[in-house]
């Protein structure tokens, strides 16, 4: 089996975020981490923020942090990763790319204790950069410039301290004194030792000061302090002129100053009124705004309420540490304080918000900005008119020049830009004028057709050029052919280097044209639907797309070297053009039906359009009701308040604000079109308030209809249970047709030790053609059902350990048969005719077969390697899909001869007396595909995106990405691609200094396999340091699992290293293009 993976839509999720001037000037961009993606940001004057660059490294990437040399004009990212290397990345603005600037080692590869990459800590005037490791070892590093103003990076200076955890790292601003930086640190040494734990209780966290002594090159621990064991985030407190100098230490409840030789200055940060007694509060995010005169700090809760800190000093003396409460938004990673006034807040498990401030002082007010879109560069003023008798041009100064046809000759097709047109006339003639240095239309070339024009169309000028080459020969002769040879073509648009022509057979034909020769060559297709294309041109971020309107809207354009197009979430329409107003900057105007239409195109890059429905609680899981496709979801959440008890909290907030503020909040209630204003106290938006760990709240069903958003249905568990599990079942008794089973759980508890009172499953019936429910029994079981499934008229129960057989009574689930042989807790279950396929959270995946004549569940075979399970998906009869929380997606499949000897086995008493191999099942699947996704894979479903298109096995992260997994069908692309993916390892290594494929077998080696079929192909090959790894390494040719994210970056590379890549597999640079094209069309 062999596969191709490639990522349809990124993590969303930001793990950290920094923000700089990395372009040079005023400008200041955002960098954000998206686990294994590095995306650079920049909002606008208006708010809008736009993706400059997105790059997949290829590793995770652990921290962030910038600087800036002394004098220098623009600043440096350096990365903290799981490559055991600390890079430097400078970004090119003209290039659009990251450049690597430095890239050192200092120890092994992987998420590793004591391996620096955790933690950054900068210099504030990027002198030095310190890298930390969560245990032991901090590495310091010297950063000057060289006689040619290149950085220039030192070797790394030990700070190691053993048997010491690190919480937080920071630099402290000390003016141009000895770089110093700052760490709370536990030291763990007596605890080691200490049998009894009273060391470890006892155990104190220490603020520490280590010195950089840039004349000895020598880094020290130059002063330690202890701080409360509830520390955890240091923010840097300028100094050197600006500020006192020293840290604010974040700690459970308070935020404390510290600085060597200067007492303690401490405050209390504000609790909530309806905060429980026994939970503390902690801060998660930092951000420090500096300006000449002033500067304060914005400190975030983990229940999202945001505080201003302020330090009255007097030069290097603290007299008081202010906290004032300053506003409440979701709960963030980083918070980012632009110099533009805008606060850009990143999350990694909630939506990202950019805020304008409206005030730092008495009255803070944060709220979010309005989107708009960028402006599009206009040309002069002049306007040109073509109407079916002629042309009609309008000069800047309001003169007016006419062109008029020749006899009783009509204009049917018109192309322009803004210096030249064409124009056809009834009979198949061509007229082609520019505007010349005058400003004036001029004629300048005419042509003959054979027959009338269809379409017509002509590129924009270049940047830089006069006007566009016409090749005219060369263009209608390639019209003529695909017209006899394809069928008519309606439209035509000319869109950067490609020709674009939709067929009336509903087929949208690209091929490239040599804009110094006009060859037309490498021509592409792709079906859009049943109508025949209209294609028309539109600008997008000031760029040039095409709009190809058929069955359904598409947008053409390129984005980021790679042609994209996407389908529109929009309904049909005839008729678009772009469109720019006050109140839409940049937009498109529309006929629909009757209706006109404007509306705007954003997050371009982007698969997939999504539609959010609010819910009460957490979505656990869902099945689809069949006869009328309905939704049937199940929630819960542990430590809330139920629906009611949130909004009677609610209304006394309203009352006591009310009686407090002589009706302000009343008078919010009552007016103004602000949607904050309907719910001020929204949940979405200040958090969910909080209860005792111990209490569940659970919507144990929504049925709801996906294509109206609506609930038809709600019922909600009380008494503190929870659901856990959800299937639809079908039993013998026909009686109530299709029911649905449900499992919960009540007073689950997970700390200190796992305990529950009791666990149960329920049995509901649809009624009102399955827009209701209607619950008919429930029955207790001794465990957590997390998993069920049908099987053969009876319900299976994955209940802790224990595998059970349910039938349907009257008034209970009859148990029928069981088996208690798994080793820790069933999270899945899956059937197919007699066979059952059973998920342990532990230990991978166990088949089992049911012996209906002994009325036994039998295992006999599993897999050798633990996993934890995280998703699980049914691929054949012997094949199964998972996943581990790890990162990793893998296949395993039971060998051909053991389950045609088990299929074969009449009497079962193979399986039954058979002996078990390695503590487990007789017989042991193989594994037969792996692959490190790099992220923790929830779910995964098999399915075809596109009409004709290859059925793929779908999967989603927990940070947000989709990604598929296509199957060749050639063993020619399974050649080609894997050619190509080893010259991009070679060629084009991961940015910061992951190796691909170890990054791929992080956890388990990846499959490869060899070919003889290669054989040949070293022959040919030109690269010798290519060839003899190949000759050295021939499996190394080839491997189960082709990245494509990987390949798909050849577009970005120089086109020398294109071309390089090209000649090795004996292609052109845009043949490995179309080919990566079509792979990626028949995904998606």
């Amino acid at each position: 089996m062999y596969l191709y993976n490639l990522t349809l839509q990124q993590a969303t999720g930001i793990v950290c975020a920094i923000y700089g001037n990395f372009s040079g000037g005023k400008t200041q961009e955002i960098a954000v981490a998206r686990g294994k993606v590095l995306d650079l940001l920049r909002p606008d004057d208006n708010g809008k923020i736009q993706t400059l660059l997105s790059v997949d490294i290829f590793g995770a990437i652990r921290s962030l942090a910038q600087f800036r040399l002394t004098g220098a004009q623009k600043d440096y990212i350096v990365i903290g990763s799981d490559s055991g290397r600390i890079v430097i990345l400078e970004y090119n603005k003209e290039k659009n790319v990251f450049d690597k600037v430095h890239q050192e080692t200092f120890g092994k590869s992987g998420c590793r204790r004591i391996v620096p990459g955790q933690y950054l800590a900068v210099d504030p005037k990027g002198r030095a950069v310190m890298i930390g490791a969560c245990e032991k070892q901090k590495l310091v590093y010297v950063l000057n410039r060289d006689t040619a103003a290149r950085l220039t990076i030192s070797s790394p200076l030990e700070a190691h301290k053993s048997h010491t955890i690190s919480y937080s790292v920071c630099g402290v601003d000390c003016g141009f004194d000895n770089p110093m930086f700052a760490a709370i640190e536990l030291d763990y040494s007596e605890a080691d030792q200490d049998s009894t734990g009273q060391a470890a209780a006892e155990a104190q966290k220490h603020l520490t000061f280590y010195e950089l002594d840039l004349g000895l090159n020598h880094v020290s621990r130059k002063w330690s302090d202890q701080v409360d064991n509830g520390a955890n985030m240091l923010v840097t407190v300028p100094g050197g002129g600006d500020g006192p100098s020293g840290v604010l230490v974040c700690a459970e409840n308070f935020v404390i100053y510290k600085n060597q030789g200067h007492p303690d200055v401490r405050a209390v940060i504000p609790r909530r009124g309806d905060l429980p007694a026994e939970r503390g509060v902690l801060i998660v995010s930092a951000a420090v705004h500096k300006q000449k005169s002033m500067f304060f700090f914005l400190l975030q809760t983990e229940y999202g309420d945001v505080f201003k800190v302020t330090l009255d000093h007097d030069n290097d003396r603290v007299k008081e540490l202010k906290i004032k409460y300053f506003d409440t938004i979701p709960v963030t990673s980083a918070l980012c304080v632009l110099k533009s006034g805008f606060l850009f807040a990143a999350s990694e498990f909630g939506n990202h918000a950019l805020y304008q401030f409206q005030a730092i002082g008495d009255e803070p007010d944060v709220e979010s900005s309005s989107a708009t879109l960028m402006e599009t560069d206009e040309g002069d003023d002049s306007l040109m008119q073509v109407h079916p008798s002629g042309i009609r041009h309008i000069r800047e100064d309001g003169r007016i020049n006419e062109w008029r046809t020749p006899g009783k000759r009509t204009i049917v097709k018109v192309g322009s830009n803004r210096l030249q047109v064409v124009i056809a006339l009834s009979g198949g003639e061509l007229i082609y004028f520019e505007v010349d240095m005058t400003g004036q239309l001029m004629e300048v070339e005419k042509h003959e057709m054979s027959g009338d024009v269809a379409c017509l169309d002509i590129a924009p000028v270049p940047e830089g050029l006069c006007k566009v080459s016409l090749h005219l020969q060369n263009l209608f002769s390639f019209l003529k052919s695909r017209h006899r040879s394809v069928g008519r073509m309606v439209q035509i648009t000319l869109l950067a280097f490609f020709l674009n022509a939709g067929l009336q057979n509903g087929v949208l034909f690209r091929t490239v044209v040599d804009m110094v020769t006009g060859q037309l060559s490498d021509a592409r297709s792709r079906f859009l639907g049943l109508r025949a294309p209209k294609l028309f041109s539109v600008a997008v971020r000031g760029r040039r797309a095409m709009l190809c309107l058929s069955s359904r809207p598409w947008l053409g354009y390129i984005h980021q070297g790679h042609f994209l197009l996407t389908p529109l979430s929009y309904e049909s329409l005839e008729y678009a053009a772009s469109f720019s107003s006050d109140q839409c900057a940049e937009g498109v105007v529309a006929v629909a039906g009757d209706a006109l239409r404007v509306f705007t195109i954003e997050r371009l890059g982007e698969t997939f359009n999504e539609t959010a429905i609010p819910l009460r609680y957490t979505p656990r899981k869902f099945v689809l009701q069949p006869k009328r496709k309905l939704l049937v979801i199940i929630e819960s959440d542990q430590g809330a308040f139920t629906a009611e008890e949130r909004e009677a909290y609610k209304k006394e907030c309203f009352d006591d604000a009310g009686m407090g503020e002589n009706g302000k909040v009343e008078q919010m209630e009552n007016g103004g079109d602000d949607e904050d204003k309907e719910d001020p106290l929204s949940d979405e938006q200040f958090g969910y308030p909080k209860a005792e760990s111990g209490k569940w709240v659970s919507c144990i069903i929504r049925v709801l209809d996906p294509r109206t958003a609506n609930t038809t249905c709600l019922l909600e568990l009380l008494d503190n249970e929870a659901a856990f599990s959800i299937c639809m079942v079908n039993f013998h008794d026909k009686e109530y047709g299709t029911l649905l089973a449900v499992g919960t759980a009540k007073g689950l508890q997970f700390l200190p030790k796992r305990s529950l009172a009791a666990g149960y499953i329920h049995i509901y019936r649809f009624l009102e053609d399955g827009k209701s429910l209607e619950l008919l029994h429930k029955t207790q079981v001794d465990g957590v059902p997390l998993a069920l499934c049908q099987f053969q008229g009876r319900l299976l129960a994955g209940i802790g350990p224990m595998l059970r057989l349910y039938d349907l009574g009257k008034r209970r689930l009859l148990r029928k048969c069981e088996n208690k042989l798994f080793p820790n807790t069933i999270t899945s279950i899956h059937t197919y005719r007699d066979r059952i396929y059973v998920g342990d959270i532990q230990e991978s995946f166990h088949y089992c077969k049911y012996r209906r004549d002994e009325n036994q569940l039998y295992i006999f075979a599993d897999d050798s390697v633990p996993r934890w399970l995280t998703a699980s998906y049914h691929v054949d009869f012997d094949t199964m899909a998972g996943a581990d929380k790890f990162g990793n997606i893998y296949f395993v499949r039971l060998p051909q001869d053991v389950s045609d000897e088990i299929e074969e086995d009449p009497t079962g008493g193979k399986i039954k007396w058979e002996q078990g191999k390695l503590n487990g099942a007789p017989n042991k699947m193989e594994e037969i595909v792996q692959f490190h996704v790099g992220d923790v894979v929830t779910s995964m479903q098999k399915a075809s995106l596109i009409p004709s298109g290859g059925e793929c096995l779908i999967y989603g992260t927990v940070m947000g990405s989709l990604g598929a997994l296509l199957a060749f069908t050639s063993r020619d692309d399974v050649d080609f691609f894997s050619h190509l993916e080893m010259h991009m390892r070679q060629e084009h290594p991961p940015l910061c200094g992951r190796d691909h494929m170890a990054y791929r077998s992080a956890y388990f080696p990846v499959k490869i396999y060899e070919l003889a079929v290669f054989t040949p192909f070293l022959r040919v090959l030109k690269s010798v340091t290519v060839r003899a790894l190949c000759e050295k390494h021939p499996c190394l040719l080839g491997l189960d699992v082709i990245d494509g994210d990987l390949c798909e970056q050849f577009p970005t590379l120089p086109m020398d290293l294109q071309r390089k890549i090209a000649d090795e597999l004996d292609r052109t640079p845009g043949e490995i293009l179309k080919k990566l094209e079509e792979v990626r069309n028949k995904i998606i």
